[in-house]
């Protein structure tokens, strides 16, 4: 080989060289540029989910903030130095509200958004027994309860009752469980000082219902639930102004148009067998004048009926002949300012027992009897059992009265994403 053509060889050699160490410094140059865009981009999405999760925990301690929640000033130290954050809360509709937080640092901007739902209704069915308000009466031996209890009140016990699913109260137990006179059995457990669950205000909701689509008395009515031919859910109410006047009004709970619901401005009475969906409901008290059963058998698996009773004061189990041997209610049953209760608990006769298939929510625990320690002195013994239908959120009579969660639940979560750059 030559002269030149060594020349030439090395000359290549050295391009390629020059070549190969101008890339391998533009690729550590890079590699530096690719580390540092990471760590920034990594901060910044971590500042914007730190600032939604502090926004978050001060939206639960005070679900009712709007506008900018927090807007802290530039950090001085620690991992997010230089950096600082903007969250606010806006309603994006009456039933939907956005929690948004953007973070700003070395230029970069992340956003975080948080989605939640704020009317969430619960049907109180879904309750075995609640109360506002115990009083002073006791869970005693021989007391027993199928499906979930919740008080916003204190619960007394003396003796043994039996829970069979998970007990709640807003405030303690009364003594507590294991000590003096407590010795509740808790099949599901319990637990003290949870959220109060709170009534609604009225009865709108129903009312409304009974304007459109349903039925309203003004003045104080008798109902007669009949179940009708041997089909499914072509039951009959009939309506009467007096216990054993004519009938003034009948109602098909098979007519497609009406939505199940009847109200009176008055007293409500009520007896029968029912086959269908209803809610009875009375801007006073519904008294119960017999048995109110439902044609078809629930706890066999049969049975699709339904009955709501819901009153602004009081559910009473009337004082009566038909009464005074035992009486049996299929209903979840609601009051919103008062009580279920017996009438003349404390002076009637030994009535046998009172089975309820279904649920009881009132604002103050009623009584249905007395007692001189296990032994009924007047009125009635109870059998309880909850109507394990209602424990399913789709399951409820007609319009039953219901509750909104106080905790907002966060339906939807979304992150920024920046794409790196290789």
């Amino acid at each position: 080989m030559g002269g030149k053509a060594a020349l030439v060889l090395v000359a290549g050699f050295a391009i390629i060289l020059m070549r190969i160490a101008y890339n391998l410094n533009n690729l550590e140059t890079s590699a530096v540029e690719n580390v540092s865009m990471y760590l920034e981009n990594t901060v910044s999405h971590n500042l914007a989910l730190a600032g939604a999760n502090v926004a978050l925990s001060m939206v639960y301690l005070n679900p009712n903030l709007r506008g900018v929640v927090t807007d802290p000033s530039v950090f001085t130290s620690g991992p997010f130095v230089g950096g600082k954050y903007t969250a606010r809360m806006d309603s994006i509709d009456p039933s939907l509200l956005q929690l948004r937080t953007i973070s700003t640092y070395e230029g970069l901007h992340d956003t975080v958004d948080v989605s939640f739902k704020t009317r969430l209704s619960q049907s109180f069915s879904m309750f075995a027994w609640m109360t506002n308000f115990e009083g002073n009466v006791f869970w005693i031996t021989g007391d027993t309860v199928w499906g979930r209890i919740h008080s916003n009140g204190m619960i007394h016990v003396d003796g043994s009752p039996v829970f069979w699913e998970k007990v709640t109260t807003a405030k303690r137990f009364d003594p507590r469980p294991g000590r003096g006179t407590n010795h509740a059995i808790f099949k599901n457990g319990y637990e003290t000082g949870v959220a109060e669950i709170s009534f609604p205000n009225d009865l709108s909701e129903l009312i409304g219902a009974s304007t459109y689509g349903g039925k309203r008395y003004t003045s104080e009515i008798w109902l007669t639930l009949s179940p009708g031919s041997g089909e499914n859910n072509d039951g009959m109410v009939y309506v009467r102004s007096s216990p054993t006047g004519p009938i003034i009004d009948s109602v098909s709970l098979a007519d497609p148009l009406f939505n199940g619901v009847i109200v009176g401005n008055q007293r409500v009475h009520v007896a029968g067998t029912l086959d269908g969906k209803l809610t009875i409901g009375s801007m006073q008290d519904v008294y119960i004048e017999d048995n109110v059963l439902y044609e078809r058998d629930p706890i066999s698996g049969g049975g699709d009926d339904l009955l709501g009773l819901v009153a602004e004061h009081n559910v009473v189990v009337a004082d009566n002949t038909a009464n005074n041997n035992n009486c049996e209610i299929h209903a979840a049953i609601f009051s919103r300012s008062s009580s279920f209760t017996a009438e003349n608990y404390n002076t009637r006769p030994v009535s046998g027992e009172l089975r309820l298939l279904g649920s009881i929510v009132q604002d103050e625990r009623g009584a249905v009897g007395t007692f001189a320690g296990s032994r009924i002195v007047s009125g009635f013994s109870k059998r309880y059992r909850y109507d394990n239908r209602l424990a399913n959120p789709t399951v409820r009579p007609p319009h039953f009265p219901g509750f909104y969660t106080q905790t907002l639940q966060i339906s939807g979560w979304w992150e920024s994403y920046r794409l790196p750059k290789f």
